[in-house]
This record gives C-alpha cells, structure tokens and sequence, in this order.
C-alpha cells in the first residue's frame, strides 16, 4: 500500500501528528524503534490540566496517578517557598501507559505502527526528501515527519548542518517512602547536584515518589543516589531510566522539503522545566494539519506554512522561557538563597501562590512577567541580587 506519511517516533508528537493526517483520510505508518510504546519511560510524566484539555485529551483516571495541586520549592540550604493552589493544576501520568493510550487512538483512526523498526536514515534526492531506510529496506512516502527525539541524528546522517544543541541528561527512578504531601511537588535547587537545572520529587501517593534530576555534569546518576540517601534516607529504589533533556529552544530549521520537525527533535520544548508533551503536541497537531493540506494539494511547498505557524503561535513563548532560564543558569546557589529568604521575610508566598494561580504551566511568558512586574518581589529580587543585576535582567526579557 502507497503511503501517504511516515512518521519517525512513536511519541506523543509523532502519534497526534500521525493521528491528525490519518483522520483525513491519508495512509500512514508510523515507524518506532522500541518494540513496545512507551518504554523505556524518560520522562518525568507531569502534564498540566490546561495541556489535557488543549491537546484534546479527556484525563480519566486510568490516564494518571496522581492530581497535584502546587509544590514546595527548595533552595540549596534549605529554605522552602510553598505553593499550593486551591484547584488541580496537573497529572501526573505514567508516560508509558499515556503514550500507549496515544498509540491505540490513533489505530483506531487508520494509523498503522510498526515496532521495534529503527530508521537509520532519511534519503534526500535533489533536495527532497524521498524515502527511509530501516531495517535494511527503503520505504517510499510523499512526506515525512521526523519525531525521532532530542539529537536530531537522521538530519544530521541525511547530511545537513544542525546547529549543536548541548542537551542536559535527565535521570529518573521511583521509590517508596514512608510519607510525603501528596498533593506537592517539590523542586530543589542545587547546582552541585544538577547542574543548569534542578531535582524534582513528584508524589504518586503518600508512600511513593518518582524522584530525578537533569544536569550538565556527567555525575547524574551517583547524585540523584546521594539526594535520594539524603531526602529519604533510604537507597532502595527502581531502576534509573535516562534520556536527554532541551532546554535551548527550538532548532533554527524545522522544515526541509518534505519533511517536518515536531517535538523534541525540533526544540519545542519548554526551556524552563524541560516539559515537551503539549507544546510539542501542539505543535504535532499543526503538523498533521499542514501535512494534509500538502497531501490535499499535491504541493510539498505548503509544508512550509508549518515553520511560519507554529513560531507565529508559539516561539515568543519559548523564547521567553529560554531568556529566563539562561539567566537562572548563571544565578549561583548563594544568590537563590537570598532570593528565598528575601521572599520569605518579604511575605511573598501568598502573592506568588496568586501569580501560580492566574498563570499557565504551559505559556508561561504572561506569569513570568507581571511577577517581573510586582513591586513587591522587585524590591525582593533588588535586595538579593542587586539593583544592577535586576535592572539587566528585566532588560533581556523585555520589561
């Protein structure tokens, strides 16, 4: 059977995009290396209600573990910021099982997944993309979408130029505990731990945590290990899963002839947290829309719409987010603990709970900054970087 779109990656972006082209009436295959979607898990599983309800995803509980409510936020000696909203602001799913829930959605529109079929490459003739190879054979197709992941090797083994992206490494495992507010995800700054991010502690219930950190460093894993002994006074724990993290916005080029970027692969990821399940979904979505106009048409050049639209939609965001975290990238633990102190002597906890109430996990650029804004955590931040520090910041992101 002629396909109409291969699909690289059987992630959520690959299945929404594969599942949008497919309900058009278009043949397509998506092709996945791993032998079952989903696994292994690399990710941390936290999506907000908001991107449930724009990826258009009902969260029935068979779809999560778990409801968070806000989270407590740890600077390096300590000190806790608590925010708790009075409403649900994400779930917390298991990304295996969401993915498959994902996977068997979009066979039931048509699409057909072909597992444990890594592909190796994506043939070029004049400029065009023309076909695959996996597994030793070549598959045809009249466009093709790469959601392949962070790294962008099949570009780069196509021939082309990517821009180097130096990706932080996540590590992440589960573990059981004697109690934790089920309800809070903490987060804890630490540079010597994790690097140009940060450690995540999500409840899955009362007595049972998903634990992990990204960095920069290459000492991930004895350092999620020594937190863990640290936190919760245990070493027992599942096994440590890893997987790159973005967090440096989006590649320059996400459209070649034929062939779109989604995902991860394409940097539409959230460079404050390191989430891409909605953006890059969203980001799918408009893919598969676009991809079906250009199979509609019989015109490959409309696939060129999807670069305009989705920067159009989303970049200023990403670029808000990646300003941000640039510059809490150079803030050393030291300064993070003024920070914290300052907004706690300063009372502040109450107005931030606000802010997190009012603001979007996923579009983040409106909360960071009318905080930016606030009087209040001004004279705060003035305190404890400096006038001349915040006066450069707020600069860079606008303000």
């Amino acid at each position: 059977m002629k396909i109409d779109a291969a699909v690289i990656g059987a992630g959520p972006a690959g299945l929404l995009a594969a599942e949008s082209i497919s309900k058009n009436g278009f043949n397509v295959e998506v092709f996945e290396e791993h032998r079952r979607i989903g696994y292994p898990v690399h990710c941390a599983g936290m999506i907000s209600v908001e991107g449930f309800n724009r990826l258009n995803i009902k969260p029935v509980p068979s779809l999560y573990q778990n409801k968070i409510f806000g989270g407590k936020v740890f600077s390096k000696n300590g000190s806790c910021l608590t925010i708790r909203d009075r409403r649900p602001r994400a779930y917390i799913v298991d990304r295996g099982r969401f993915d498959s829930f994902l996977a068997e959605r979009a066979i039931n529109n048509g699409v057909r997944i072909k597992t444990g079929c890594r592909v190796e490459k994506i043939n070029f003739v004049d400029g065009v993309s023309r076909s695959i190879k996996s597994n030793d054979r070549s598959i045809e197709s009249q466009i093709f979408i790469n959601a392949e992941g962070a790294g962008a090797r099949l570009l780069k083994r196509s021939g082309f130029n990517i821009e180097e992206k130096n990706h932080l490494v996540g590590y992440n495992t589960e573990l059981d505990v004697s109690y934790i507010d089920s309800d809070l995800v903490e987060v804890w700054f630490d540079q010597k731990i994790a690097k140009n991010f940060f450690i995540w502690v999500i409840p899955l219930g009362e007595t049972r945590v998903r634990c992990g950190l990204a960095t920069s460093e290459k000492n991930g894993i004895t350092a999620l290990r020594d937190f863990i002994k640290k936190r919760f006074k245990t070493s027992k724990m599942e096994t440590i899963q890893s997987g790159l993290v973005c967090t440096n916005g989006p590649l320059q080029r996400t459209v070649y002839q034929g062939l779109m970027l989604v995902g991860d692969v394409a940097g539409q990821v959230k460079p404050t947290t390191g989430g891409g399940v909605v953006i890059g979904g969203l980001c799918a979505l408009l893919a598969g829309k676009i991809g079906s106009e250009a199979l509609e048409r019989e015109d490959l050049n409309v696939l060129y719409n999807y670069e305009t639209d989705w920067r159009k939609m989303y970049n200023s965001e990403l670029k808000t987010m990646l300003l941000l975290r640039n510059i809490f990238n150079q803030i050393s633990d030291e300064r993070i603990n003024r920070i914290f102190q300052s907004f706690k002597n300063g009372g502040l906890e109450t107005k931030l709970t606000d802010l997190t109430e009012r603001g979007d996990m996923d579009m983040q650029s409106g909360v960071i900054k009318q905080a930016l804004r606030d009087p209040d955590i001004l004279i705060s931040l003035g305190r404890s970087l400096g006038r001349l520090a915040l006066t450069e910041i707020l600069s860079l992101l606008g303000i």
